[in-house]
């Protein structure tokens, strides 16, 4: 079955991705999704068949993606930190807030996209408010990452 991922954005028009559901329960919705042009996330490149399983949970305050070559080795797990995450039969949308946390493989943590949440907040499209809730989401993230994927990691067995 595909569900469609909405990434709805502050800064930039909106990203939708058609992906695969491995698992839906009332909460929690975890998809597969198979690269079909070259990217990158900071410094890594992710060649065409790269393989991303990403995990939304219902009032989460991110968006977990682990992210393998297309020969299925780890290259690393990206935290998206979002708000309003939806879930429902055919989609999964959620705003994203722009700072990600990436951990590579061998654990290192590299937060990205600090520029832009500067930006926002320089036009007046992020607040105070908005500013001290991803400051408390960073810090979460990088205290709690090992825990975290820890307790998604028997989805992660694939």
């Amino acid at each position: 079955m595909k569900v469609l991922e909405i990434k709805r954005h502050l800064n930039k028009p909106d990203e939708s991705y058609l992906c695969d559901l491995l698992m839906q329960t009332g909460h929690v919705l975890v998809l597969k999704y198979v690269n079909e042009r070259a990217g990158r996330v900071g410094k890594v490149i992710f060649e065409v068949g790269s393989i991303t399983y990403a995990y939304y949970k219902r009032g989460e305050g991110f968006v977990l993606w682990q992210m393998l070559g297309p020969d299925e080795n780890l290259k690393g797990y990206l935290f998206h930190i979002c708000r309003d995450i939806k879930l429902g039969k055919h989609f999964v949308e959620y705003l994203d807030m722009l700072l990600d946390v990436w951990i590579d493989e061998e654990g290192q943590v590299t937060i990205l996209d600090r520029d832009e949440v500067e930006e926002c907040v320089a036009r007046k499209i992020i607040g105070d408010e908005d500013l001290l809730w991803i400051a408390s989401k960073e810090k979460h993230i990088i205290e709690n990452w090992k825990q975290i994927i820890e307790d998604y990691g028997l989805l992660f067995s694939g």
